[in-house]
């Protein structure tokens, strides 16, 4: 049985490499997220809308001439419930990037239900 963490690794190593495919085998078939309002700004209702939103963000990713992005999660947070795990983090960029994931135990496989991505500028250092 694939962990949580290892869900939260694998697909965020699906997404750094770029790799559209991999990274929706980790979605359930009825997911929804709310993506950057930069990327997106209602929310996405279908797997379909969802690989539709992350195949934009792809090609402007390969179109700054990009073959990979750098993305480490931190502050990682799992809350594991009944067959459901909420899994809260952040990646730092321009921006501090925040993200929540729900994801369902199914058949063996955590897969990504819902996924919340906001982004909110880096805090000023001191």
């Amino acid at each position: 049985m694939e962990d949580i963490q290892g869900t939260l690794k694998g697909f965020l190593r699906a997404f750094s490499e770029l790799k559209l495919d991999e990274m929706m085998a980790y979605y359930a078939g009825h997911a929804t997220s709310f993506f950057p309002i930069r990327h997106h700004s209602q929310r996405l209702d279908s797997k379909e809308a969802i690989r539709e939103a992350f195949a934009r963000v792809l090609s402007g990713v390969r179109g700054s001439g990009a073959t990979r992005i750098r993305l480490e999660a931190e502050d990682v947070h799992v809350q594991e419930f009944d067959g459901v795990a909420v899994v809260t983090f952040h990646i730092r960029d321009d921006d501090l990037c925040r993200r929540t994931l729900v994801l369902r135990s199914f058949q063996g496989r955590w897969l990504i239900e819902h996924m919340h991505a906001s982004n909110a500028p880096l805090p000023e250092e001191a």
